[in-house]
C-alpha cells in the first residue's frame, strides 16, 4: 500500500456546488403550467362563472318572493328588522353557493399529485428535476439512460468562454459585443477552432446548415461559429 498527502482547494461550497443548484431547482416550483393544470384552471373558471349566475339568479327570486309578499301586505315601505336579517340571509346563501362553487383546491391537488408522483419515481432511482415533467414522466414504463443515470439531449454545447481574461456566457459572446477582445486575438482563436478539428460543416442546398463530428468537436464547432467565423473561409 502506497500513502501520501496533498492539498485542496475548494472554490464553491454549499448551494453553489452542482448539487447545491440541483436542489436549488428542486425547490422551485417553476412559472409554467402543465397541460393537465391549465385545462384544469379552465374548468375552474367555467365552474365559477356558472355558480355566480346560478347565485345571482338564487338572489333574484329569493328577493322577488319577499317583495311579492309584501306588496300583498302592503308593506314594501316599511321594513322590520326580521325582513332585514331576512335578506342578509339570502345574501348568505349567495355567497355560499359562490364559495362552493368555486374549486380553489383543484389546482392545489394536482401539485400534490406531480409532487407525491416526484417521490414514487424518486423511489425508482430516477429523479426529475422539474415537477411538471412528472405528468408526462409518471406514465412511462421503462426509462434508458447513459451511464451516469441522466436523460440528456445529446448534444454538447459551449456555456461559458475566458478570452483574452474575459469571462462571459456562451450566448452572450458575440462578436458585435465583445469590442474589447482584440482583432488578432478573435482571428487567432477562430483559425485555432476551424483549423484543429476533425468536424466539418455542411451547407445543404436548401440552406440549412449541419455540423458533422463528435459531440466535442461539434461544440466547439458551433461557439466559433457564434462568434462569428466562417468554416470554410479558414480552411
Amino acid at each position: 500500500m502506497r500513502g501520501g498527502s496533498c492539498k485542496m482547494l475548494i472554490t464553491t461550497v454549499g448551494m453553489r456546488t452542482q448539487w447545491g443548484k440541483l436542489m436549488a431547482t428542486l425547490s422551485e416550483g417553476g412559472d409554467d403550467e402543465t397541460l393537465l393544470q391549465v385545462k384544469l384552471n379552465g374548468v375552474a373558471t367555467i365552474i365559477g362563472k356558472v355558480g355566480l349566475l346560478f347565485a345571482v339568479v338564487t338572489f333574484a327570486v329569493l328577493m322577488q318572493k319577499m317583495l311579492c309578499r309584501k306588496w300583498k301586505e302592503g308593506s314594501y315601505l316599511s321594513w322590520s328588522g326580521d325582513e332585514a336579517l331576512e335578506t342578509l340571509e339570502y345574501f348568505a346563501i349567495v355567497v355560499t353557493i359562490v364559495v362552493v362553487a368555486v374549486p380553489e383546491g383543484l389546482p392545489l391537488s394536482v401539485t400534490l399529485s406531480l409532487a407525491f408522483a416526484m417521490k414514487k419515481m424518486m423511489n425508482d432511482k430516477a429523479l426529475v428535476r422539474h415537477l411538471a415533467a412528472c405528468e408526462t414522466m409518471g406514465s412511462a414504463t421503462s426509462i434508458c439512460s447513459d451511464k451516469t443515470g441522466t436523460l440528456t439531449t445529446n448534444h454538447m454545447t459551449v456555456v461559458k468562454s475566458c478570452i483574452c481574461t474575459d469571462v462571459r456566457e456562451a450566448g452572450r459572446q458575440r462578436k458585435s459585443s465583445a469590442p474589447d477582445i482584440p482583432d488578432s486575438a478573435m482571428k487567432l482563436l477562430l483559425q485555432s477552432i476551424f483549423s484543429n478539428t476533425g468536424g466539418e460543416v455542411v451547407v445543404h442546398k436548401n440552406g440549412k446548415r449541419e455540423i458533422l463530428g463528435t459531440p466535442t468537436e461539434t461544440a466547439i464547432l458551433e461557439f466559433g461559429l457564434s462568434l462569428g467565423g466562417n468554416f470554410l473561409s479558414e480552411q
